[in-house]
């Protein structure tokens, strides 16, 4: 049994601590010894609590990976680990890179180069409609693939919108791929598995939870070259993806808006800040030019 194998067999029980993970790759590269550690060396070397330890202990020795691997077969999930060549080189740029991601739909699109995420409010206004779509159309014209995480209202526009035009999307989930969340995108969810990619870092078991979709929102900063913030109160998850892209030195861009929306607020916050103020899409590709046919 590989490295890659055990780190998916620890990563399937141990998926919510991520500094344990990181802690026994550390002290174990290979994890040559997983299944010799005791619950106190887990507790003690690896700082975690002493229920956490048992519970992980019996996990890894009651559970096949052989099983595991299969259960995700039959689902048509693929899983890749940080150590494996499709493993998209952004995201081992980040501090805390996902150490396993599972995927629905085409693993190739891994390789594109030029992505771009796309994120906003869950209740747009009219106006960030009409500008989603007016920006896709021309980012089609230069194979770029928009990223965005499949909730309702932006993200959903940024999807759709892609996929009206003919593109290539990305959606990265906060939960399981057992599970569709918002339940109204199903037809969305199962569109983009056909024929686009959705991505987790999450096992498939693992129902959406709250706490779980700030974590994954610095996948979608990550994983591209830019963030496109179509409209965002000052206090909102796009607002932390936005902070991610930020602090992953990605270019940010900002839609501006009327001064007494309160939809725009986050938006004027991030220009105010650095982001680009963007009045079309060439704003946007000026910065990527190494990507456009210009």
């Amino acid at each position: 049994m590989g490295k890659k194998i055990r780190l998916i067999h620890l990563h399937h029980f141990l998926f919510e601590n991520y500094q344990a993970i990181k802690k026994i790759l550390h002290y174990d590269p290979n994890l040559e010894n997983l299944y010799h550690y005791s619950p106190s060396i887990f507790q003690t070397t690896f700082q975690m609590s002493s229920k956490a330890a048992e519970k992980l202990y019996n996990q890894l020795h009651s559970s096949s990976i052989l099983d595991i691997l299969k259960e995700n077969y039959k689902k048509n999930i693929k899983i890749i680990t940080i150590y494996d060549d499709l493993y998209p080189d952004l995201l081992t740029e980040i501090c805390d890179p996902p150490f396993v991601l599972y995927l629905i739909g085409n693993q190739n699109i891994l390789h594109k180069k030029f992505m771009i995420s796309i994120i906003g409010a869950r209740k747009p206004s009219l106006f960030a409609n009409i500008i989603c779509h007016s920006l896709i159309k021309d980012l089609m014209k230069e194979n770029c693939v928009i990223v965005s995480g499949m909730a309702a209202g932006c993200d959903s526009i940024a999807h759709k919108s892609t996929i009206f035009h003919n593109g290539t999307t990305v959606a990265v989930v906060g939960c399981g791929l057992d599970y569709i969340y918002p339940k109204e995108n199903r037809n969305l969810f199962d569109e983009i598995a056909s024929k686009h990619l959705i991505i987790s870092e999450y096992p498939y078991y693992i129902k959406p939870e709250k706490r779980y979709f700030p974590r994954r929102n610095r996948i979608i900063a990550g994983l591209s070259k830019g963030l496109i913030v179509l409209e965002a109160n000052e206090k909102s998850g796009t607002m932390i993806t936005a902070n991610f892209a930020i602090q992953y030195n990605r270019e940010v861009f900002a839609v501006p808006g009327p001064i007494i929306m309160e939809e725009y607020k986050g938006n004027h916050r991030l220009i105010q800040d650095g982001a680009k103020l963007i009045t079309c899409t060439n704003d946007i590709l000026e910065e990527f030019k190494e990507y456009t046919k210009k």
